[in-house]
C-alpha cells in the first residue's frame, strides 16, 4: 500500500505546477512536514504518514481536476490577474454555492442533473468506442499520457461497458416514473430526493458499478440460458426457411398451370392446311 502511495506522490511530482497550483501547494507543504518528522516519528510510522500525505493530496488532486470543468475558474485563468490558487479557492467556493442553492431551491433540478450528466457521457464514450479500452486523458495539461503515470494519478479510463449503462437508464427511467407518486412519497419518506441521488451515484459510480450488480442479481436470473435462445432461434430460422422453400414452390407451380395466351392461336393450321377436302384457290397466270 505504502509503494501505490509513493508512486502517486512521484506522479504528483510531475504534474505542471501553473495548472495544478493547489496540488502542489498541499504536497509542497506535506513535504516540509514529512521531513521535519522523519526524525522524531518511530519508523513503522513514517509509511502511515506516507498514506495519510498521499490520501489528502490525492482529494485535492481529484477537486482541481473537477474544478477545471467549472467556467468561473477558466474565465479566472484566462485572465492572468488573479493567482491560480486564489482562482481555485473561488471556482470551488461558487461549485459549492450552485450545489447549496440547487438542494435547497431546487432538489428536482439537481437530481436530475446528477443523474444525467456523467452517465449521458460515458453513453456517448460507449457509443463511439465500443467495448474497445480507450485511453484518454488530460491532453492539454501537458503530461505525457503513460499508463503508469495515469495509474499512479488515479485516473481511469472511460467506462465502455454497456450492459453496466444499458441497466443505469432502465433504473433512472425507474426511479423517474416514480416520481409520478413523489408526492405520498415525501410525506412518508422526507429524505426520498437524497435517497435517489444516493442511489443514482451508487449505481453509475465505476467503483460499485450498482446497475450491473443489480443486472446479474436480479435481472439476469429469470432469463433463459443462452443454450435455450440459441436453439428458439435456430428453430425459427429453419421454420422462415421452410416456409420460404414452400412459397418459391407454390409460385413455381402457379407459372406452370397458367394457361396459355390468346396469341397462341396464331399457331393453329390454316383451313387449307386442315386437310377438310377443300383446296386453295386457281392462281390465274397472264400469259
Amino acid at each position: 500500500m505504502s509503494e501505490v502511495a509513493s508512486a502517486f506522490l512521484v506522479a504528483v511530482e510531475r504534474l505542471p505546477r501553473e495548472r495544478y497550483p493547489a496540488t502542489h501547494s498541499f504536497n509542497s507543504a506535506f513535504g516540509k512536514l514529512h521531513r521535519i518528522l522523519q526524525t522524531k516519528l518511530p519508523p513503522h510510522l513514517l509509511p502511515l504518514f506516507v498514506r495519510l500525505r498521499a490520501f489528502c493530496i490525492r482529494q485535492v488532486f481529484t477537486i482541481e481536476t473537477r474544478v477545471h470543468i467549472n467556467p468561473t475558474f477558466r474565465l479566472l485563468l484566462s485572465t492572468r490577474i488573479i493567482p491560480p490558487g486564489l482562482a481555485f479557492v473561488a471556482a470551488a467556493g461558487s461549485t459549492m454555492y450552485a450545489l447549496r442553492y440547487l438542494y435547497v431551491n431546487a432538489l428536482d433540478l439537481l437530481t436530475n442533473l446528477v443523474g444525467i450528466a456523467y452517465p449521458a457521457y460515458q453513453s456517448i464514450m460507449c457509443i463511439e468506442y465500443g467495448d474497445e479500452a480507450e485511453h484518454a486523458y488530460m491532453p492539454e495539461n501537458g503530461v505525457a499520457a503513460t499508463p503508469v503515470l495515469d495509474r499512479a494519478l488515479g485516473i481511469d479510463a472511460p467506462n465502455l461497458n454497456k450492459k453496466q449503462w444499458l441497466m443505469y437508464w432502465s433504473i433512472f427511467g425507474l426511479l423517474t416514473t416514480a416520481d409520478h407518486w413523489a408526492g405520498p412519497i415525501l410525506r412518508l419518506f422526507p429524505m426520498y430526493r437524497v435517497a435517489k441521488i444516493a442511489v443514482l451515484v451508487w449505481a453509475q459510480h465505476r467503483k460499485y458499478n450498482g446497475a450491473t450488480w443489480l443486472y446479474d442479481t436480479f435481472v439476469r436470473p429469470l432469463l433463459p440460458p443462452p443454450s435455450t435462445m440459441d436453439q428458439a432461434q435456430q428453430s425459427h430460422e429453419r421454420r422462415t426457411n421452410a416456409d420460404a422453400k414452400a412459397e418459391v414452390a407454390s409460385v413455381d407451380t402457379a407459372a406452370d398451370e397458367q394457361p396459355r395466351s390468346s396469341f397462341s392461336s396464331l399457331l393453329v393450321s390454316s383451313v387449307w392446311e386442315s386437310g377438310n377436302g377443300l383446296e386453295p384457290p386457281p392462281v390465274h397466270t397472264r400469259v
